[in-house]
């Protein structure tokens, strides 16, 4: 079986005639009887797009292997997943976050929206370099007292600006 039976064979198993397969892939219908008939091939283009328009493995309708349709998605998540192209720890985290309480997913809310307010306000500045833990070691007495004062500071506005809010 070639590529055009196998066009064939996918539209009529959907029950589209030429016509609506065509116009399903922005294209005229005369193309699609050049495909079935095999006057014409499909390009690479159209390839994935009857795939992804109608939900085709690209192996089963570029050389027949495997089972026609892929696998449809067990869940939304999977779904948006195979939408947006999420890496493992993107879908891991959209699940997880999914699936904690509303008033868990509001926390996070809170938190986020505190972290925006303090850079905001000139209260932190990703430009504003961190003294590294390994460096601590290293400072003097004074420098600690004043690294620390500093830190205290930052939580007194902090707590002011929850108390106002």
């Amino acid at each position: 079986m070639n590529i055009g039976s196998r066009i064939k064979r996918l539209r009529k198993e959907l029950g589209l005639t030429q016509t609506e397969f065509a116009a399903r892939i922005g294209s005229v219908q005369n193309t699609v009887t050049g495909y079935e008939s095999e006057r014409r091939n499909p390009s690479a283009p159209v390839i994935s797009l009857i795939c992804r328009e109608f939900n085709v493995r690209e192996e089963w309708l570029r050389d027949g292997t495997g089972e026609m349709f892929k696998a449809a998605p067990s869940s939304a998540l999977d779904a948006l997943s195979e939408e947006y192209g999420l890496s493992n720890a993107a879908y891991v985290m959209v699940e997880k976050f999914v699936n904690l309480k509303p008033e868990s997913q509001e926390t996070i809310f809170n938190y986020v929206r505190e972290v925006a307010a303090a850079f905001q306000s000139g209260e932190i500045s990703p430009a504003t370099p961190v003294a590294p833990v390994a460096d601590f070691s290293k400072l003097s007495v004074d420098e600690k007292v004043e690294l620390y004062r500093q830190e205290l500071e930052r939580e007194e506005k902090v707590a002011e600006k929850s108390e106002v809010s």
